[in-house]
């Protein structure tokens, strides 16, 4: 019987409260499609993917509890007695957690103990510094070798190997019967097996030794190795020795930072983060930014946006990373070059048909990226499961509270989640909790109402909406050329500061600077000093001082003074100008020539001419052969597409006791679909003659790919089919249920694609 047929079973018998727990603990199995049925349930309770999923969700005495009782397993304890489990726990009382366990599903009661589900039972106990049970080890044994040793410890012979083995098995989870054996061990051999019961079980490259091979206590095994049985390893640890069981969480110390003092400070670290990720995006659009041959950011390219942007490498990095898993940045892979040529990089650029989101909305794109990534294929997201858990953790406490000490929270952590396969748990904790902080979801060790309202999806619009409006819109104009932004400024403020001015410093405040360089290349990008002063004026807090009017308009006079046409280039100008351009030492290599009295030729292209005009201090405007100003090049065509908040019914909720009710009223078992046998019917309904087209339909729908076919005057997206007699049964990803199609009405000639969505 396989495990999920066991599973079946037990489903089976319970109610609609006791499914719906198991469901609630399991919400993988209620992914979309839903389970028709129990036996559905069952195959996915048993999966091997979704009961890992279920052990790395487990805090430490569950998992502590489930060890001890897989190890009553090992030890031919089957079922498991709840007693000798608290006795292996040093504990009075194991219900409660057996309890817990039976509510996931994990295992079940039976008469006379606890059954383990096949998967979970274990034959290797490395955790508990024991090594494999005595009945495994011998299995690989030969009947001779079996005989020879059943004979020295004295058991009654016979030839048959499943006697002999099951005589000494017998013999060995005698503790006491292995420890009066032992007492007669000469004494080089006792402590040689005292020193592997302790703590090493299983050791390499050592040859079989005297009596502890003789006697079993040691056993050669097929991998080259020399192993202690459990059995004997607990004996020889005496019959008082308990497994570890910390059934009550670490200690850990509050610190009351205030609700306030959070948010303010999430406030500012969100809409940094947002001012960087435009940033970049801007920065990306102008020079899409080169990656590394394996497809990585480099840390030297990081450290020059984070220079250019005025933020810090952490900050940068995570920018990055999320607009790009977030489809804000998309890779471009260049052509394949020619033979004895070297392949450009790989760049990462803005999606040009991707209308950039309003900043709320990506801030709650950002959000969703950093919490729920898109997982990798065929192992498990340590990362996501890291941020989670840390937020989780740390949203138990009061709204303000926190844990500043990370050494507290890593083992709170540790503690809530023990099975988390990572080498270094404390490091990976902190740049989970790191990133938390950079994102405003955590604050000071508290977390914020923008992680809480992780936890709560239905309130991220609400919270992230309120948070984005707090970010400042006006800036403080000085005499000095300076703009100053108390507070965090929203992306629209900090895109034309940058624009025009150069980022200086940042903090609780955020200063920009003014000069001719900086306000030329607001006019570089196409900007009018009209437009520009307008702009700054409806950001400003007050009125524009004079000083930054004088400046704008002094260096719109100059703007164009001398023009660079795409010719190889030619300069045009007035004849004053252009007489001082050629008698210009520093523009000597350009090899300046008068060919007119308001015309020089360059021996530079119009790029390289533009960089070195403007290098001596003078403000040339790049044209067009035909005179035409060039605009930069992220002027382009408007965007095709748009990212949008999830519609009321594009996610529904799981409901577990509403799904064990339906569950427990349809049958327990139900028709499986066989390869062909949906085009077969398909073909009774068109009179024995399907297209191509129809049979590759047929074929999408049984092997579970969504498939657009009319159905009684409408179109519609079906998947996962199951035949019952005239009755075509689907699953509908738009309407998040399942229908029930005549198969007479069903049309595949009208449809002419398929629809590969989700």
């Amino acid at each position: 019987m396989t495990t999920a047929d066991e599973l079946l079973g037990r489903l089976a018998g319970l109610d609609r409260d006791a499914l719906a727990k198991i469901l609630t603990h399991r919400p993988d199995v209620l992914e979309e499609p839903w389970p028709r049925r129990l036996d559905v349930v069952a195959a996915r309770l048993a999966s091997a993917g979704s009961l890992d999923a279920a052990l790395l969700a487990l805090p430490t005495p569950l998992m502590q509890v489930l060890r001890a009782v897989q190890l009553c397993h090992a030890l031919g304890q089957r079922p498991a007695p709840v007693a000798e489990v608290a006795q292996l726990l040093g504990t009075e009382s194991v219900e409660s957690f057996v309890d817990e366990l039976a509510e996931r599903a994990l295992l079940w009661r039976d008469d006379g103990g606890v059954v383990l589900p096949e998967l979970l039972h274990r034959t290797s106990f490395a955790p508990e510094r024991l090594g494999r049970p005595v009945a495994d080890l011998l299995e690989e044994v030969g009947a001779a070798r079996l005989a020879k040793l059943s004979r020295n410890l004295g058991l009654p012979g016979t030839e048959r190997k499943a006697q002999l083995l099951l005589g000494l098995v017998q013999f060995f989870r005698d503790g006491d019967r292995v420890r009066e054996l032992f007492a007669t061990a000469p004494a080089e051999s006792r402590k040689l097996l005292r020193d592997m019961a302790d703590g090493v079980p299983e050791i390499q490259g050592m040859a079989p030794a005297g009596w502890a091979f003789d006697h079993g206590f040691l056993i050669s095994t097929y991998y080259g190795t020399i192993a202690m049985p459990i059995e004997v390893s607990l004996a020889l640890r005496g019959p008082g020795h308990q497994l570890p069981f910390t059934p009550a969480e670490p200690g850990y110390p509050v610190t009351h930072i205030g609700a306030d003092a959070a948010e303010s400070a999430a406030s500012a670290a969100a809409l940094r983060l947002l001012d960087r990720v435009s940033a970049i995006l801007d920065l990306a659009a102008a020079e899409p930014l080169p990656l590394l041959k394996d497809g990585t950011i480099g840390t030297r390219l990081i450290n020059k946006v984070a220079k250019d942007t005025g933020g810090t490498p952490p900050e940068i990095a995570l920018a990055i990373d999320l607009a790009s898993q977030a489809g804000l940045l998309v890779a471009d892979e260049p052509p394949v070059p020619r033979r004895g040529r070297k392949a450009p990089p790989a760049t990462l650029a803005p999606d040009p048909d991707l209308a950039r989101p309003a900043p709320a909305l990506l801030y709650r794109l950002l959000l969703a990226t950093w919490w729920d990534p898109a997982p990798p294929e065929f192992e498990v997201d340590v990362e996501a499961l890291l941020r989670r858990l840390a937020v989780r953790v740390l949203a138990r406490l009061a709204p303000g509270d926190a844990i500043t000490d990370l050494d507290a929270l890593t083992g709170l952590a540790r503690w809530h989640a023990p099975m988390v396969p990572v080498e270094d748990f404390a490091d990976d904790l902190r740049i989970a909790v790191q990133q938390a902080e950079l994102l405003g979801v955590v604050a000071h060790g508290a977390v914020t109402s923008a992680g809480r309202a992780l936890l709560e999806p239905e309130r991220l619009v609400e919270v992230t909406d309120e948070l984005v409006s707090r970010a400042r819109t006006t800036a403080l104009f000085g005499t000095d050329l300076t703009a100053i932004v108390p507070g965090s400024p929203d992306a629209r403020l900090a895109a034309l500061l940058d624009r025009a001015a150069d980022r200086e410093a940042q903090g609780t405040a955020t200063s920009w600077r003014f000069s001719p360089a900086s306000v030329r290349r607001a006019f570089d990008q196409g900007v009018t000093a009209g437009e520009l002063l307008e702009d700054l004026r409806s950001s400003a807090a007050g009125d524009l001082p004079q000083p930054l009017v004088y400046l704008v308009n002094d260096v719109a006079r100059r703007h164009g003074e001398a023009q660079v046409l795409d010719v190889a280039s030619v300069v045009v100008g007035e004849p004053a100008v252009l007489a001082e351009l050629a008698a210009h030492r520093k523009l000597a290599k350009l090899g300046l020539r008068a060919v007119a009295p308001t015309v020089l030729t360059s021996t530079v292209d119009a790029s390289g001419t533009l960089q070195a005009l403007r290098g001596a201090g003078y403000a040339p405007t790049h044209h067009t052969a035909d005179g035409s100003i060039v605009l930069p090049a992220r002027d382009q065509a408007e965007p095709t597409a748009a990212i949008r908040d999830p519609e009321p019914g594009d996610r529904v909720a799981a409901d577990p006791a509403g799904h064990a009710e339906r569950l427990l009223a349809a049958p327990s078992h139900g028709p499986a679909l066989l390869r062909g046998q949906l085009a077969r019917a398909m073909s009774d309904r068109y009179a024995g003659r399907l297209t191509p087209r129809q049979q590759q339909l047929c074929w999408q729908l049984e092997a579970g790919l969504p498939v657009e076919i009319a159905y009684d005057g409408e179109h519609l997206v079906v998947a996962y089919p199951e035949l019952d007699g005239d009755v075509l049964d689907v699953w509908s990803p738009g309407e998040h249920t399942y229908r029930r199609l005549e198969l007479a009405k069903v049309e595949l000639a009208q449809v002419s694609t398929a629809v590969n969505r989700a």
